[in-house]
């Protein structure tokens, strides 16, 4: 392991702990309407999409989600998954896609970072065997878009000890790849940028 993996690492695991500990102190929960996401969104038309299995769901520990697809007529349907936790707490946390996606059997083969409309977005290029697709995610953590799994924790961190709270969310977009990486990349892009003007009103 090389030693800037090793310090973020570090990171991780050190803030984690602390967030927990705050978290299970003191820390304030905060409801979020996932639901109020509009179904309309520019040329884009939602509808909801399987929900998660309960053993799932047990494992994430949300305290609320949201799984939807959104279609602009042409191409491939967008799928978004949306996950809010209240508070931090022991064993409830946000989880990485870097992290879960491998245990469902997806791939990473190429993780980067974009700029969507000013705001920091991970990407990703996963696979499960024939089937490839573009992943779009980021972290929302009190006004602000995260792309980075450490520089979430830190966030959360401050705010748990500045403002006593450790509320945050996740957002992940997934686009089958159909043709080319570079045109779901830029489809996700596309919904991307439609998307992050709806979700203040979701979480405060």
């Amino acid at each position: 392991m090389s030693t800037a993996r090793l310090i973020i690492v570090v990171i991780l695991l050190t803030a984690t702990a602390a967030i927990a500990r705050s978290g299970h102190r003191r820390d304030r929960a905060v409801d979020a309407n996932l639901a109020a996401l509009p179904y309309t969104i520019d040329e884009w038309r939602g509808a909801e999409a399987k929900p998660l299995d309960e053993e799932t769901k047990d494992a994430l520990g949300a305290d609320a989600y949201l799984t939807r697809t959104y279609s602009d007529g042409t191409g491939v349907p967008v799928s978004v998954y949306m996950a809010f936790y209240g508070a931090q707490r022991p064993g409830v946390s946000l989880h990485s896609p870097l992290h879960c996606l491998p245990g469902t059997g997806w791939e990473p083969l190429d993780v980067g970072t974009l700029d969507v409309a000013g705001s920091p977005v991970r990407r990703l290029v996963v696979r499960k065997n024939r089937d490839r697709a573009v992943v779009l995610y980021w972290y929302a953590v009190h006004g602000r878009t995260v792309a980075s799994e450490a520089i979430s924790k830190l966030w959360l961190l401050h705010d748990s000890i500045r403002l006593g709270r450790s509320d945050a969310a996740l957002v992940r977009i997934v686009i089958p790849i159909a043709d080319s990486v570079d045109a779901a990349e830029q489809r996700g892009v596309a919904f991307t940028r439609d998307l992050l003007p709806s979700l203040a009103h979701l979480w405060s």
